[in-house]
């Protein structure tokens, strides 16, 4: 199977945080779109690998997912090396994506870091016909970044005003990590209420840059070709450009 694009997080919950509403959207477009969660969770507080995967395969389902892998690398022990590096680079030749998402390049969270240097040099080294790894070689077109904590600024903005619910299932589908239930062992950061207002928040005030409800943002190293600007979106609302249409006409 070919997939149009293909999300790398280093935890099973990452790419909901950081570019779900995206995935759900160009899922629900047609597009054949993908996870795959570098490690278990293992070292996680809360939740077992067996139980973090059923979590991770529910939350697949409801945006809409074709596939959802996980890679089983070491949990807080992430690294880039051979080994690491085969794998990831296998995985991207199997699906032979045109995008391929991972983690921005700044964060506090180290195995969000190595996972950011790991997916880059993984979708380059792909294209390399020599590099001893199985699989056709394919280098993705597009390499883009999503935010889990907003460092910078981003450089292209998706409205996900109109799949944000169903955002916010599937990162609840992640009951272990989001919820607070007889089963929970630690209270922390992110199964504290305050978690979730603060991803709507920051979901809000991304959204607020292009005047709509709810954005993610993305990060592209290069410039990208463009051939037709007339597909690119400004910061006018909706109802201004509808008004300017038909103003035209």
């Amino acid at each position: 199977m070919q997939l149009d694009i293909l999300a790398f997080g280093a935890h099973p919950d990452d790419v909901e945080i950081g570019i779900g509403g995206t995935l759900i959207k160009h899922a629900a477009m047609g597009y054949k779109c993908g996870i795959v969660d570098l490690t278990a969770g293992e070292m996680g507080s809360n939740g077992t690998p067996e139980i973090r995967r059923k979590e991770a395969l529910k939350a697949a389902e409801i945006m809409g997912m074709e596939v959802r892998d996980c890679l089983g690398l070491p949990d807080a022990r992430l690294k880039v090396d051979e080994d690491s590096l085969r794998v990831v680079i296998e995985v991207i030749r199997r699906y032979q994506p045109k995008v391929v998402i991972g983690p921005y390049f700044k964060d506090r969270h180290p195995d969000h870091l190595r996972a950011s240097q790991l997916v880059q040099e993984a979708a380059h080294l792909a294209g390399l016909w020599r590099y001893p790894a199985d699989g056709e070689p394919h280098r993705p077109p597009v390499m883009a970044q999503f935010f889990l904590a907003l460092d910078d600024e981003p450089t292209v903005i998706v409205d996900i005003s109109d799949h944000y619910e169903k955002k916010m299932g599937a990162l609840c589908a992640h009951e272990s990590q989001f919820g607070m239930s007889e089963d929970t062992d630690w209270k922390t950061l992110v199964n504290d209420p305050a978690f979730m207002r603060m991803i709507q928040s920051r979901d809000q005030y991304v959204g607020a840059k292009i005047q709509v409800m709810y954005g993610e943002g993305i990060y592209l190293s290069e410039p990208m070709e463009q051939e037709d600007l007339m597909s690119l979106r400004g910061r006018l609302p909706k109802l201004v450009m509808e008004r300017v249409k038909k103003d035209v006409k």
